[in-house]
């Protein structure tokens, strides 16, 4: 099969990816959390919310390194008000995407991607995708490994 044409290769880190497991099903839980972050200015550049087995949301986010304390204390602070079931935290991790014009349009990317990163034995912890980009947290010592898996994949602009 050829190589997928892509824009190029986006990598991030170290980051800390926190997860907030059993939020209420308001419309307020996530909003919660998110605008407690941005009252201390912690930017979180991925986040991803799902409905988890019980009827309530799971909440993931990744936040730069060097905010991870902060970051904690303050998202363990909305999860006891919301009565959520638990945070963890897995550190440190990065992100590693793919972008181009238009993947919306070519649903081969995504399922490319992680079958490269699977057959090299590269665990994704979260996955988030935009109209242009597909992106994938994995741990931080495998960030320059699966950098290079992504360029064997795809083709990349010369």
């Amino acid at each position: 099969m050829a190589k997928i044409q892509i824009g190029g290769i986006i990598k991030t880190g170290p980051l800390a990816l926190i997860q907030v497991l059993g939020l209420p099903s308001t419309p307020q839980a996530v909003a919660a959390v998110m605008a407690a972050l941005g009252a201390e200015g912690i930017s979180a550049n991925a986040v991803v919310q799902c409905r988890d087995y019980a009827g309530g949301f799971s909440l993931a986010l990744t936040v730069a390194q060097d905010r991870r304390e902060q970051a904690l204390r303050v998202v363990r602070r909305a999860a006891t008000a919301l009565q959520a079931r638990a945070v963890e935290e897995q550190s440190p991790v990065a992100l590693v995407a793919v972008y181009g014009p238009h993947f919306s349009d070519r649903p081969a990317i995504a399922g490319e991607m992680f079958s490269a990163l699977a057959r090299a034995g590269i665990e994704i912890r979260m996955v988030t995708t935009s109209i242009s980009t597909v992106a994938c947290v994995v741990a931080a010592q495998d960030l320059e490994r699966a950098e290079a898996v992504l360029k064997e994949t795809f083709l990349l602009p010369p």
